[in-house]
């Protein structure tokens, strides 16, 4: 089986422009754009400070701990305060990846039925949305744990390490042994994300499947042909390189206006159109079954 990468971009491109362009509705623009925006809600992250613990006692030498605790207090008086702003912020981000989850379906359906649409859609595919919400929380967590423990395991010992002038060299090495770890991850979490966006949530919306049933049935594929997969990421990270560099210079032209919050995505929308495309018409390569295209209708105009 022949796996292609620009047959599929063009076919991609080819039904943007049916959809956007033939004919040209400034309501499918802004509708479509609304939902794309809602989409991407949640995808939009010297050492001297270690000397000061360097005298033979291992504390600074005028430290008076009458002085410690009357420094103390203050914080601990601001500490409920900076609990709630925790607590606050948390809730927003909870309630925009919730918002996020269900519009990336919203945004799914109204691009392979050539449709713009919010409020059936949004009531349709509920509980795929909840379950694409759960998912995705589970993941960030997850994420956050596991970069907590690395770097308590690696820059936690090498700050304390730093102490001694004889083990300096150590820590240093345990750092970078922790960067190293951290990219890793770090890619390797992009591409978990990466497929769940391009694949995992199309397969949720083709067989109304939970976000853990869809990983299921995509998994096989990956183990099958993991290369076209992994190609798949690079060249979707080449052309976001190239994107960004666009749309730096495109912002300096336009006064910043297309990163302003919608407008910007509505302006853009043939891009975000095309790049939600892709994946559908890349993954449509590996079974029949895996299509999730509505006939396109003749032009109009």
């Amino acid at each position: 089986m022949q796996i292609g990468f620009f047959a599929p971009l063009g076919r991609a491109f080819e039904r943007m422009k049916h959809i956007l362009w033939r004919p040209f509705d400034l309501a499918t623009w802004l509708v479509l754009g609304f939902a794309a925006w809602l989409a991407g809600l949640a995808d939009s992250a010297g050492g001297g400070g270690w000397k000061l613990l360097s005298n033979d006692e291992g504390l600074p030498r005028d430290l008076h701990l009458p002085e410690l605790w009357s420094d103390f207090l203050p914080s601990m008086i601001l500490l409920p305060a900076i609990i709630l702003i925790v607590m606050a912020v948390a809730t927003i981000m909870v309630l925009v990846l919730w918002l996020s989850s269900r519009a990336k379906l919203i945004f799914l359906d109204n691009v392979v039925q050539g449709r713009a649409a919010i409020v059936e859609p949004w009531h349709r595919l509920r509980d795929l949305g909840n379950s694409l919400f759960l998912w995705r929380l589970a993941f960030v967590v997850a994420c956050g744990l596991v970069v907590l423990v690395l770097l308590v395991l690696f820059f936690a010992p090498a700050a304390s390490l730093s102490l001694s002038d004889a083990l300096e060299a150590l820590s240093y090495a345990a750092m970078a042994v922790g960067v190293m770890v951290l990219v890793v991850f770090g890619v390797f979490a992009g591409y978990v994300a990466l497929f769940l966006e391009a694949f995992v949530i199309p397969i949720m919306y083709k067989y109304e499947l939970k976000a853990t049933e869809a990983w299921g049935a995509f998994l096989p594929w990956l183990r099958a042909r993991p290369l076209p997969f992994l190609l798949y990421g690079l060249l979707v990270f080449a052309l976001g390189i190239g994107f960004v560099v666009l749309f730096a210079v495109a912002c300096v032209l336009t006064c910043c206006i297309l990163a302003l919050p919608y407008v910007g995505t509505v302006i853009l929308l043939p891009v975000w159109v095309t790049y939600r495309l892709f994946s559908v018409e890349f993954l449509a390569q590996f079974d029949p079954g895996l299509d999730l295209f509505a006939p396109l209708l003749p032009a109009q105009g």
